[in-house]
């Protein structure tokens, strides 16, 4: 494959894991879930009521901030604020802002799982 070629499918590519990346900071519903599913997903507990986090497709990676005395993750593109009782006790491989949350209500959120503190 001549070096051209290469390139292109490269960029291609990037292209591609680009786009991904952008629906997931945006924390929409079923984007990134697959990734993370059977290594992280599937052991998580509602620190609320001690069941699943996840439903197949519940729970994907987003971006987050704190605000003021609160945290608050971007689901379906809206950021939502973070109830302290939704927040699992157990950070990502990533290291990054994960939500579980359904398609519908909007709103409503499972779990979160925050960045390690440091």
């Amino acid at each position: 494959m001549n070096v051209l070629v290469r390139c292109l499918l490269a960029l291609i590519l990037l292209s591609f894991l680009r786009a991904g990346e952008a629906a997931a900071q945006e924390g929409y519903h079923g984007v990134g879930h697959e990734m993370w599913h059977g290594q992280f997903y599937t052991h998580l507990l509602r620190p609320d009521t001690k069941t699943s986090c996840c439903n197949l497709a519940d729970c994907r990676p987003t971006q987050g901030r704190q605000v003021g005395d609160h945290y608050e993750v971007m689901v379906d593109g809206t950021w939502l604020p973070v109830p302290p009782d939704k927040i699992v006790k157990e950070s990502a491989p990533d290291g990054g802002y994960h939500v579980c949350a359904p398609e519908t209500p909007k709103g409503f959120l499972y779990c979160v799982i925050l960045p390690p503190e440091g």
